[in-house]
């Protein structure tokens, strides 16, 4: 009670009052059945989940030298366990920049993602460009990013998002909302029907093609509806290509990295994920 307190008096935050009563809770998934339809778009893809998830193997011993949050001095260098990122979101960055080796890779929201991007591209000798736009990043990274924009995404010039080439990589990682001149709004209205063919987008907290969990619920997260409205409408122009909570819910596609989190340097890594990554066709 004391914290709803708080959040309402406190300038930080910003109240909504809905005029029409609507009770925020799953709809889809977590004890109920998935959106079919979408659950169906999805699941067609297996393949591509499979290989992409095999080749994230290889870099095993890099994986093995990352160290978990509360042993990790170095603030430059990803951690696991680290509140905001977890497992399989930290491979799948690491493995996805090393399979499309792109020459951009664009952030809306930084953080814990970039120090994982500036350690592949240290490591598998990229020529990739990070660009990092977040007002107020999650951690002190702006050494590790080459072009640096620190205000909200809304208020930024996107422009040169409509330039990204094919295996280029836009992370999105922001507010989540999808409200009247919010971020998400501009992006999936303003630069995700734009975006050039064989961009690679990524979405983090999606748990499509399941509802958000209560507590994000509870926090009126929305881009995904949005998200799922693009798949369900044109589902080959945005071509699901690795849906880390989709995976962390099938035995067999997450028991495909099973050989990584059984590692004695891994044990005690949380091996869920909740990014979305999609390719424009």
């Amino acid at each position: 009670m004391l914290k709803e307190l708080y959040r309402f008096v406190s300038p930080k935050f910003q109240n909504l009052f809905l005029d029409y009563k609507v009770t925020f809770e799953p709809r889809y998934g977590h004890g109920k059945p998935p959106h079919q339809p979408l659950y169906d778009l999805i699941n067609r893809h297996r393949d591509t989940y499979r290989s992409l998830l095999t080749n994230i193997l290889a870099y095993q011993s890099e994986f093995e030298r990352i160290k978990d949050a509360k042993f990790e001095t170095d603030p430059n260098q990803p951690a696991w366990n680290n509140a905001f990122l977890p497992g399989l979101d930290i491979v799948a960055i690491y493995g996805l920049l090393a399979h499309f080796r792109p020459e951009q890779y664009v952030e809306v929201g930084s953080g814990n993602s970039t120090k994982v991007a500036a350690k592949a591209i240290r490591e598998q000798g990229l020529s990739t460009q990070i660009t990092s736009i977040d007002p107020y990043p999650r951690a002190e990274i702006d050494q590790l990013a080459q072009h640096i924009v620190r205000k909200p995404f809304e208020k930024t010039d996107f422009s040169f998002l409509y330039g990204l080439k094919a295996n280029d990589i836009l992370f999105i990682d922001n507010s989540h909302r999808v409200l009247p001149n919010s971020d998400a709004t501009v992006f999936f209205l303003e630069v995700l029907p734009r975006l050039a063919p064989g961009v690679i987008v990524h979405i983090h907290d999606i748990y499509l093609p399941y509802d958000y969990p209560q507590f994000m619920c509870d926090r009126a997260y929305s881009e995904q509806y949005l998200l799922a409205a693009f798949i369900l409408a044109n589902p080959d122009k945005y071509e699901t290509i690795l849906p880390n909570y989709f995976i962390s819910q099938d035995a067999e596609l997450s028991g495909i990295l099973s050989p990584l989190w059984q590692q004695p340097a891994l044990q005690g890594v949380e091996t869920h994920g909740g990014s979305y990554w999609l390719r424009v066709n």
